[in-house]
């Protein structure tokens, strides 16, 4: 994931704002969404951003990819309660800013207040100029609202059964397109249940001028809607936009994107090699061709995705994404079968489309056996619609393995160990056996090796001064590896700092605590949490040391209550005022606990004179039994008795930790007590205490060596894959 540098915008200054009284259980600013939700490039405009709890003293703003701000425009405090499940929030006004050299597309954004940082929102830059919905009343043809050609028009879809209209001038023979953003705009809010359902689900329909339908679109961009029409003749034609089941929300905000010609969406191929000259084909909706033009990336240019307006014909095209590799990349379009498999070298990258339902490829590469390959075959990132299935054959046509949906994505990607030697086969295809011209795919053969990966729902943290926070991180481990692996946060708030932790092995998790200085000021930073290996490869004197970083994900509220999450882009940590613990405290810091034995932990929790409700503690993440975040070595749970729960007057308690006869060895492991401020239904605050440095010895072989070599064979076999959702 490349990190994106920060906007910052100093808005209100804090002294500005009548301190309000702190709330009773202190959460994150819970953002729900802005209206208008486009701002348009080299522009400043007022939005109205809705937030569960209030957005008082807002001084910092940060934007992925970086350059808009937002400043507070609000003068008086705005006191903005959690008023229950699907709210949507307190309204507040800001001032967002567009610098005239920006990139159009989809910005996320977070906040920082003098008392919490801020969930993830977001915002759409465009190239057009922003009209706003004026009238509730411009459902149907004859109160439609006039907008002009080319136009950025925004809207909230709402009450239920609402549906907004809007009317333009068609001249025959020109090509329109229209395109809403509305589940892009809101897919990372942690709270969008409503009695209309989740998100928006968009259509669009085109009427002529005497009312018929010229054209409709449903999902295209997932949810969201994208069509495409040739006007037949001069008139006056209508735009209308509602949700498919007639449900409306006041966070159902839009923007539908009103331009002339085609939009470019995708390039063949997807994938060029750096440092070679290549011609791409640009295409538009459902894989119309708009022309071709010559990219040329540098030898040295950084593999990833490339987002720029295309020259076709001499004209500029919207931005659009083609992906740079530093290994050859090929392409197929021609249907084949295993017997006529296309031969690659590898490592390589093949870059292949699927023009007809029942297309599908084959390849063939020579393996090792016992070497590993990674596999990975993608198309909805980039935004196409081909759900690929890879599968994995033998020289005699003997299926060895099937890689198909991966966790928040239905792309496939598997790390593969080759039983023999000789060729194997690969094959793509759609899941439903379709076809058109833009299923267009990426696939990525390479060999491969010892690896892992890190995800973990680490989008926010809060610390006050002289307090300490808790994350999660989960370990994903590939081909075999189970080294230990370093955990840093970087770019950490001056006061802040993370206390050193490290994967060990036999494990696939750990805690970060983030701990502040007494002294530490109010400040917020974007930081990136990345995982540190070293590999010992055969025949190498030296290890090599690997770096990933970690795959940040949010937390959503679904319907019913359960909780889901989804990949963002940012991490935010900061240092706010006073929490509603001022200090979580256990002893001793020092810990060892024999296998087969109990130990005790003293804590004690200092609270906020303001705040009154219980304290749970706890080690483990749970709800509603669902394991969320871990940070026990294996074979060590809290025992029964311990006081989980602290009310009332009630300020210490104890832990009781209970080790297995065959726990896993650790050394000086850093463990902390989680103690939790329930915020609302599902959201709490994770307050850590000291770091609480665990050592589990080797068992005995006088107490048990059965267990002790039942522990050995624990830590040495392969980590269970620890999935993403």
């Amino acid at each position: 994931m490349c990190r994106q540098t920060l906007s910052v915008a100093v808005g209100c200054a804090l002294a500005v704002f009548v301190a309000a009284p702190l709330e009773a259980a202190v959460g994150f600013r819970q953002l729900t969404t802005a209206v208008p939700c486009a701002v348009q490039v080299g522009q400043k405009a007022t939005v109205q951003l809705r937030s569960n709890f209030t957005l008082d003293g807002t001084y910092q703003s940060f934007f992925v990819p970086a350059g808009p701000t937002m400043r507070l425009l609000e003068t008086k405090p705005i006191e903005a309660p959690l008023t229950g499940r699907g709210r949507p929030g307190t309204p507040f006004k800001f001032e967002v800013s567009v610098p005239s050299n920006q990139m159009p597309g989809l910005h996320e954004f977070r906040l920082a207040t003098p008392q919490a940082v801020s969930s993830v929102a977001s915002l759409l830059i465009t190239e057009y100029p922003v009209v706003l919905e004026t009238s509730k009343e411009n459902g149907t043809r004859e109160r439609a609202e006039p907008v002009a050609v080319p136009s950025a028009v925004c809207g909230v879809c709402d009450p239920s059964e609402d549906v907004d209209c809007y009317r333009f001038a068609g001249k025959s023979g020109e090509r329109l397109t229209f395109q809403i953003y509305a589940q892009r705009i809101t897919q990372s809010v942690h709270d969008m249940v409503g009695k209309s359902g989740y998100h928006m689900d968009p259509i669009l329909t085109l009427l002529s001028p005497t009312g018929q339908v010229v054209a409709m679109n449903d999902n295209y961009f997932g949810g969201d809607a994208l069509l495409t029409a040739e006007i037949a003749q001069d008139g006056e034609y209508v735009l209308a936009v509602r949700d498919t089941r007639y449900g409306g929300d006041v966070r159902y905000s839009y923007c539908v994107e009103i331009s002339r010609g085609l939009p470019a969406v995708a390039t063949f191929p997807l994938v060029i090699e750096r440092g070679k000259a290549t011609e791409l084909e640009v295409l538009s909706a459902a894989g119309q061709p708009l022309g071709k033009t010559k990219v040329s990336p540098a030898k040295d240019a950084e593999p990833g995705i490339v987002r720029e307006p295309l020259l076709v014909d001499g004209i500029a095209t919207n931005p659009a994404s083609y992906g740079v590799a530093a290994v050859p990349q090929l392409v197929q379009e021609a249907t084949n079968t295993q017997q006529t498999s296309r031969d690659i070298q590898i490592p390589c990258g093949i870059n292949g489309r699927l023009p007809r339902d029942g297309d599908e490829h084959w390849y063939a590469f020579e393996a090792k056996k016992d070497a590993y390959y990674l596999l990975a075959a993608e198309s909805r990132k980039f935004r196409l619609p081909l759900d690929v299935v890879l599968e994995i054959y033998d020289a005699k046509g003997k299926k060895l393995g099937e890689a198909d949906d991966l966790p928040l994505t239905p792309d496939a990607k598997q790390y593969f160990k080759s039983p023999a030697d000789g060729p194997l086969l690969l094959r793509v295809r759609d899941v439903n056996g379709r076809g058109g011209p833009d299923f267009l795919y990426h696939l990525r053969v390479e060999p491969s090796g010892p690896d892992f990966e890190l995800t973990g729902k680490l989008y926010y943290a809060m610390v006050a001064p002289g307090t300490r926070a808790l994350w999660f991180i989960n370990a994903v481990r590939h081909n075999g590896f189970a080294g230990p692996i370093e955990i840093h946060v970087d770019g950490l708030p001056a006061g802040v700092r993370q206390v050193p932790v490290t994967i060990p092995a036999g494990m696939n998790y750990a805690p970060i605590v983030l701990e502040a200085d007494k002294s530490a000021k109010v400040a917020a930073t974007l930081v990136k949490i990345t995982g540190r290996a070293q590999l010992d490869e055969a025949g190498k004197s030296a290890s090599t040391e690997i770096v990933r970083e970690a795959v940040v994900t949010c937390e959503l509220q679904s319907q019913g209550g359960s909780q889901g999450h989804w990949p963002v882009q940012s991490s935010l940590v900061g240092v706010v005022e006073k929490l509603d613990l001022l200090s979580v405290e256990a002893s001793p810091s020092e810990l060892t606990l024999k296998p087969g034995s109990k130990a005790e932990l003293q804590v004690s929790i200092t609270r906020n004179p303001a705040y009154k409700d219980p304290v749970g503690l706890e080690f483990t993440w749970q709800y509603f039994g669902a394991k969320l975040g871990e940070q026990l070595p294996p074979g060590v749970t809290l025992a029964k008795g311990s006081a989980a729960r602290l009310s009332g007057n009630t300020l210490t308690g104890k832990m009781t930790l209970e080790a297995s006869k065959d726990a896993l060895q650790v050394e000086r492991f850093p463990i902390a007590v989680m103690a939790g401020v329930s915020v609302s239904f599902s959201i709490d605050t994770k307050y850590a205490s000291n770091p609480v440095y665990l050592t589990i010895p080797a068992a005995t072989k006088s107490t048990d060596t059965a267990a002790g070599k039942s522990a050995e064979k624990s830590a040495k076999k392969k980590p269970a894959v620890v999935t993403k959702k």
